[in-house]
């Protein structure tokens, strides 16, 4: 169980020495109850330096234990003894906050109050700044949309700035919900209901759930009925009663809000990331600037996009998952944020500004510097599908620049009981696809070796002429990059690139397919930046499914959430001449 010693005003004074044993600001450290607009107190550990006088804010809000941010993190520290005030605060409902918790539901009308108590406070000059990442992220956009008058900077990292696509990606439901509530959300639900029947301890809870059958629990149907979930988890069924985009998800959408935003904004996320991660920074970094209010909040909004997961962001890693990035890959995010913070605020006069966007290229293991995303200069090209049968007659196919004449397509036989499983669903990373590429249901369509490097930066897109034995399924995607060794390693998180077929023509309807006709079909949204080098070869694979990120299509057409059934499909790519599939790569040009 976690050890909180709660009061309303604890002071601790800490003394703080730089490296070479200087004294710095000696800082106050508060435990302290805010009030909220309803007289509900939300708890906060707060850092202060114990010199009178009036300092800049930066607000944290999270889900997940603001004691337990505290213990683990070095940002606060390092802030306050620059001469900020911090707050980590717990949101409503959660560990030493007062009320109930409702996923994302109270974070707009509680953000705003908060940055504007933490304003008013006496020993605050009236600048808020606040920060996060995934959960802590998304409360900054929905705090933001209030228009907090105090608040001048915000750095919602690896977040989604829209609704529905957060919960339906590709119209298709995001499963892994499941590895949200269980050990994350339910321990501290039930030590508030006195429910004695499972762990109050985080901790215990997430090995608890590491060590159980989960994939029993993935498989298990209908959704709308899962009993693991019923007790605590009342807004995922509400979640599965909206699976069409409409105004029911705007409590957690800004994407309208734009326009009263007055703050720049630091977006950040990784090609690994969770899908929504790299759309709603690149969709956030263009619509602030050219939708917000102000020169400040359109010129001084930034994007950084690297080679990481939903998790990572760590200062000398260089490694993740099977691919070795170079001694590039780490940054010292905590000092660049900092220092973005002083310049935002006129701190700092002698800071350098960042790029207006930086790019991590892999394969090259560079960072570089841009002015604009996506690139203008990058080259739409078009790598055409072909069938070919290998000899060890797997169905097979080639990817390249020639416009398909007459041939077959290809077809698989998808069997949503046994749906392709992506080991690293629960920290996305590169690895080797070759062991999924020979499933049966699996298509893979490789390029020849390339005879010079070529780099791919942006959106990668894959237009599709496809048809299906049944009312409904899916299509996925992935790109990858396959070395001379032959292992063949993904560019992307396997969540992005995915289409659910009742959405073929918008989120916002459902409409069933004809059993056998062809449509013709565009799934994009997946992020990358590469340099297959000279040697390589590129690869594209198709499937209808990618557990546990999504629930596999039964395939029946029916209410998704009640159907109890999934029954096998027969589905089918064409690309010939008159169907002339087709991957859409923007290649940038380089000096080879």
């Amino acid at each position: 169980m976690k050890n909180r010693v709660k009061f309303l005003l604890a002071i601790l004074l800490i003394i703080v020495f730089d490296s070479g044993g200087q004294h710095l600001l000696n800082l106050i450290r508060e435990e302290i109850m805010i009030p909220m607009r309803d007289s509900i107190k939300l708890g906060a550990i707060v850092y202060r330096p114990e010199t009178e006088g009036k300092y800049p804010v930066i607000v944290y809000r999270t889900p997940y234990g603001a004691d337990d941010y505290d213990r683990s993190a070095s940002f606060p520290l390092m802030a306050a003894k620059s001469g900020y005030i911090v707050f980590i605060t717990d949101v409503r409902g959660r560990y030493s906050s007062e009320g109930d918790f409702e996923a994302y539901r109270n974070e707009k009308t509680d953000g705003y109050d908060l940055i504007e108590w933490c304003a008013a406070q006496p020993y605050s000059n009236g600048k808020v700044l606040t920060y996060g990442g995934s959960y802590p992220g998304i409360v900054q956009w929905q705090a933001m949309s209030q228009v907090p008058p105090h608040l001048v900077a915000a750095a919602p990292e690896m977040t989604p700035i829209g609704s529905h696509h957060f919960f339906y990606y590709g119209g298709a439901f995001s499963h892994p919900w499941l590895d949200w509530f269980i050990p994350n959300i339910f321990a501290d639900k039930r030590k508030r209901a006195g429910d004695t029947t499972a762990t109050w301890d985080d901790g215990i809870a997430t090995k608890e759930w590491n060590a159980s059958n989960r994939k029993a629990w993935y498989a298990y149907r209908p959704l709308s009925e899962l009993p693991i979930l019923k007790k605590y988890a009342p807004e995922y069924f509400a979640w599965l009663d909206h699976p069409d985009s409409s105004a029911w998800w705007n409590f957690v959408s800004m994407e309208q809000d734009f326009k009263n935003f007055r703050n720049p904004v630091f977006l950040e996320s990784g090609w690994y990331d969770a899908a929504y991660g790299p759309v709603g920074a690149t969709r956030a970094f263009n619509k602030m600037r050219i939708e917000s209010a102000n020169d400040a909040s359109r010129n001084q909004t930034i994007l950084m996009l690297g080679p990481w997961n939903h998790t990572a962001l760590n200062v000398r890693k260089q490694k993740y998952g099977e691919i070795d990035f170079g001694i590039n890959a780490g940054i010292d995010y905590d000092r660049i944020l900092l220092d973005w913070f002083d310049f935002v605020i006129g701190k700092n006069r002698f800071y350098a500004p960042l790029p207006i966007v930086s790019i991590f290229v892999m394969g090259e293991n560079k960072w570089r510097s841009e002015s604009e995303w996506p690139l203008s200069r990058a080259q739409s090209t078009n790598f055409y599908l072909h069938h070919e049968v290998d000899l060890d007659n797997h169905q097979s196919g080639l990817l390249d620049l020639r416009l398909p004449e007459m041939e077959r397509g290809d077809e698989y036989n998808f069997n949503p009981n046994d749906p392709v499983w992506d080991k690293s669903y629960e920290k996305s990373y590169p690895y080797d696809h070759r062991e999924i590429e020979a499933r049966p249901d699996v298509l893979v369509y490789t390029s020849d070796v390339l005879s010079e490097d070529m780099e791919v930066t942006g959106e990668i897109q894959l237009e599709l002429f496809v048809s299906s034995s049944a009312p409904d399924t899916d299509f996925t995607f992935t790109l990858s990059d396959v070395y001379p060794d032959g292992k063949s390693i993904n560019l992307h998180g396997l969540d992005a690139g995915y289409l659910r077929m009742r959405y073929r023509n918008g989120l916002g309807k459902q409409q069933l397919m004809k059993p056998g006709k062809v449509y013709r079909i565009k799934i994009g949204n997946v992020y990358t930046s590469n340099l297959f080098k000279k040697g390589h070869r590129i690869r594209l694979s198709i499937s209808s499914s990618i557990a546990p990120h999504y629930d596999p299509n039964p395939n029946t057409g029916a209410v998704i959430a009640t159907e109890r059934n999934l029954v096998p499909a027969k589905n089918s790519v064409w690309h010939d001449k008159r169907y002339p599939s087709r991957l859409i790569l923007p290649v940038i040009p380089r000096n080879n």
